[in-house]
């Protein structure tokens, strides 16, 4: 059976996560547990400097399996969306840089898996948004928090009430999208901001998300930067 998430360590640093069930991804329990255990060795992989998710099918990520969900009972379901959460928790806490290519349709929990990365490139043809206000619930794995934190409460709130799908200028106007690629260009795109990263000091990169990262969870600015002075004297340290 050939496996539905491939990874590729590139000798640069450059990590590929490429998704691999086709027609759309979709977020199965063994796909999520196949993504949790990649990036829990992520952590521990010294080599590793970028984390590029990019679909190796026509699709970045559809969301839910529903088929799947159709036949769990309530606390299945919950059950699965703690370990969607988990999945989710683990990629926006990576330690690297992270970066979601994004081609196809992007919906749902595949939208939520892409406000988890630094930074989304969306391919011009594609589409993205949140339509689960349409079938009756809600985004449940961080959409309704990481999007409103993303671009503001009043954006976030459109996206999600509407339930639309935007295309990919809509979600550059809307700072959804951080850059736009031309269509069959996605991964040269994604590569080259990768490559404009590599070129600077790993251990800096790292510190520099950890200091934006839990800065931003602070409600006044004086704890926030004590916690930028933290991650500066950590670099002090280095080499």
């Amino acid at each position: 059976m050939e496996k539905l998430i491939k990874t590729n360590l590139q000798d640069d640093g450059i990590m590929f996560i490429g998704f691999n069930r086709p027609p759309v991804n979709a977020l199965s329990l063994d796909f999520i547990d196949e993504l949790t255990n990649i990036f829990r060795e992520i952590e521990n992989n010294k080599k590793c400097r970028i984390v590029i998710i990019n679909s190796l099918v026509n699709n970045f990520c559809a969301g839910a399996d529903l088929k799947e969900r159709k036949i769990m009972s309530l606390e299945g379901a919950d059950n699965a969306l703690d370990k969607l959460n988990e999945c989710f928790n683990l990629i926006e806490n990576c330690k690297i840089p992270t970066i979601a290519a994004i081609n196809g349709y992007c919906l749902g929990g595949g939208a939520e898996l892409s406000l988890c990365c630094d930074f989304r490139i969306l391919e011009e043809s594609s589409i993205i948004g949140f339509p689960e206000v349409g079938i009756g619930i809600i985004p449940g794995a961080g959409g309704t928090q990481r999007l409103s934190r993303l671009t503001n409460k009043s954006t976030a709130k459109y996206w999600i009430y509407s339930a639309r799908k935007f295309t990919a200028e809509e979600a550059l106007e809307d700072h959804v999208a951080d850059f736009l690629a031309n269509d069959g260009e996605l991964l040269e795109t994604a590569i080259e901001l990768g490559e404009e990263i590599l070129q600077n000091a790993p251990l800096s990169i790292e510190a520099s998300k950890k200091a934006i990262d839990r800065g931003l969870e602070c409600k006044d600015m004086k704890t926030a930067l004590n916690i930028e002075r933290e991650h500066y004297k950590v670099t002090l340290k280095s080499e």
